[in-house]
């Protein structure tokens, strides 16, 4: 198939033109061809903390009326903007934005000097306290995710040190899939680095993945190897694996994503770290190689992710409890008016769409 599309596409116009269909296709079968033009969304914040060159806060905000998306917002503490942005999105690991990967990643990149956001998938952490832990595994939870992604840019960039040219966004698994899928969606994003989800035959196991059809419908018919290519010109690093479906990317994705590259003349900028040891995760040396690709293309200083050896160092972030972390609580509520199961908030997506 990546052969076939090769040969079609064999110039930047071609390509272009066949990537610009497939964007409307998937903005149409993830329901979101129909949203209302986007302004940023108001922050809810509460329980600023001051740590090693970085504060972090927990946030959430409205991506639909009554629908709050829950998260942690990374700051540089002691330096001056503009900052870059960097939207760190989870995949289906045990502890979700809490887990202490997710952590390191957001409060390195802040360390580094970058505004880095987190934020719970659909149905996960404490988005099921208005969804219900079963909400994460229906169709809606894609259609959610990926416009609560555009939201967090939206708020990211609203921000008063933030620099809109410098844009970043990375996750693992999901995660993954949910950086190809934003940054194949959303010209905001400078520099993308997908984790351990890169595949030209899986398209991930889970409703929030590919739970609508937007990879084949009677309109298109298209992949993730595809879609992570429509990144093109734009920076981005591909991290595989050897014990999972990104196994062959060094064959197959990865001189796919060259060629694409090549109609732009840009093929220095996408790279491959393939792991072929490593198994399914969001380990330190893929950090490490996503703190690297950041730094470079962001701007960011990599000593603060580095000791003087080059090796990975995180010992400056303070992994912190659950329970710090949350947005809502027993002295923070949910807000009235909130959606409190699925029905409420695909009637509450529907009146916006109507608009």
């Amino acid at each position: 198939m990546l052969e076939q599309r090769i040969r079609e596409c064999d110039t930047r116009q071609k390509w272009q033109a066949y990537t610009d269909h497939v964007r409307q296709c998937i903005l149409k079968w993830a329901d979101l061809d129909q949203m209302p033009k986007r302004v940023a969304p108001k922050m809810l914040t509460n329980s600023k903390r001051i740590r090693q060159g970085y504060t972090v806060e927990n946030i959430a905000f409205e991506a639909v009326p009554g629908y709050y998306v829950t998260g942690n917002l990374y700051r540089p503490y002691g330096r001056r903007g503009p900052f870059p942005v960097v939207l760190v999105v989870l995949g289906h690991f045990p502890a979700g934005r809490f887990d202490k990967s997710n952590q390191a990643v957001c409060a390195t990149l802040a360390r580094m000097g970058a505004i880095a956001l987190t934020v719970d998938m659909f149905g996960i952490g404490e988005s099921a306290l208005q969804t219900g832990e079963s909400a994460h595994r229906t169709p809606l939870a894609l259609t959610m995710q990926t416009w609560g992604n555009m939201c967090a840019l939206d708020l990211l960039l609203s921000l008063d040190d933030a620099d809109p040219n410098r844009v970043g966004v990375t996750g693992a698994s999901g995660g993954g899939t949910q950086t190809m899928l934003l940054t194949a969606l959303d010209s905001r994003v400078k520099v993308s680095v997908p984790v351990a989800m890169t595949s030209s035959y899986f398209f991930g196991g889970c409703p929030c993945e590919s739970g609508k059809p937007i990879h084949r419908s009677k309109e298109h018919f298209t992949n993730n190897a595809e879609i992570a290519a429509m990144a093109a010109p734009r920076p981005m690093l591909v991290i595989s694996d050897g014990k999972d479906w990104t196994k062959d990317v060094p064959d197959i994705e990865y001189p796919f994503l060259l060629r694409v590259y090549s109609l732009y003349g840009a093929k220095e900028n996408v790279e491959n770290v393939h792991l072929a040891a490593e198994g399914h995760d969001y380990g330190p040396s893929k950090r490490q190689a996503m703190y690297r690709f950041m730094a470079k293309h962001l701007g960011l200083d990599i000593s603060a992710a580095e000791d003087a050896t080059g090796s990975l160092d995180e010992r400056n972030v303070t992994i912190e409890s659950e329970m710090a972390m949350r947005v809502f609580g027993d002295k923070t509520p949910l807000p009235a008016g909130t959606c409190r199961n699925l029905d409420d908030i695909e009637g509450s997506l529907g009146k916006m769409q109507r608009r």
